[in-house]
């Protein structure tokens, strides 16, 4: 699509277009960071390429509605603006529907970000737990090394 091309009510349908896929994109990304399968590892790479494409569209959409809308305006404003223009209701309608869509986005990725940290923070605790035992020996400063504590499972 070539967003150079589009008028202002075919930027805002695109962009709700988008703003919906990337909702989809998102609840994938979401599904597989819940999964703890080698598989879910291909499906979370897939989602995050998707995302990166559909974030894109989605930032190139929003340059060439703020081309068409000049200055930058907020919600009352734009609204205003977009009453100016032929076809007045169905944009405001549309432009509505887009802030929402905005809202779930931003609170879906807070979500999927959430899921991140927890799979972060369960990946150190194993390396921790993977880690080897701190040597009995004392350093030149007469302390032990610091090294990160890690659970002994078996010894030798």
């Amino acid at each position: 699509m070539n967003e150079s091309s589009l008028n202002l009510a075919e930027v805002i349908d695109a962009q709700i277009r988008c703003a919906e896929d990337l909702i989809t994109i998102l609840e994938q990304e979401q599904a597989a960071l819940s999964e703890r399968s080698p598989e879910s590892l291909d499906a979370l790479e897939a989602a995050c390429s998707a995302k990166s494409a559909a974030a894109q569209q989605l930032q190139r959409l929003g340059d060439r509605l703020q081309i068409l809308a000049g200055p930058r305006r907020s919600g009352a404003e734009f609204e205003a603006w977009l009453a100016q223009h032929h076809g007045a209701e169905a944009l405001i309608a549309a432009w509505r529907q887009l802030t929402t869509l905005a809202r779930s986005l931003s609170d879906a990725n807070r979500r999927n970000g959430a899921l991140l940290d927890v799979r972060e923070q369960q990946v150190r605790g194993a390396l921790i737990a993977m880690a080897p035992e701190a040597p009995a020996t004392y350093g030149r400063s007469g302390l032990r090394p610091s090294l990160p504590q890690g659970r002994v499972f078996s010894r030798a």
